[in-house]
């Protein structure tokens, strides 16, 4: 998360085949909804691995106490590592 808590950067996975991953945000008073999706895809071969990239995406105003979730699952998603809860779990 930026200082000033307007943006965030998130980890998104895509396939090889494709243009990279996309992340669009719903912003609600109580919360960020985060809601991932791959760009168009790449001609040519193509491998079945998965890449991970980091997406930065913009909020309109800093996210403060609200809850950031993912669309796919609707849990909460982890801040700083893979293993750390969000502070909006507790």
């Amino acid at each position: 998360m930026a200082g000033d808590g307007r943006s965030l950067t998130v980890l998104a996975d895509h396939g090889s085949c494709d243009s990279g991953p996309a992340v669009h945000v719903l912003e609600t008073r109580t919360g960020v909804v985060l809601s991932a999706s791959v760009l168009g895809a790449r001609k040519g071969p193509c491998t079945g691995e998965g890449i991970r990239a980091r997406v930065t995406v913009k909020l309109t105003r800093p996210i403060g106490d609200r809850i950031l979730l993912d669309a796919h699952t609707g849990r909460p998603v982890p801040h700083e590592g893979p293993d750390e809860p969000s502070p909006s779990w507790s």
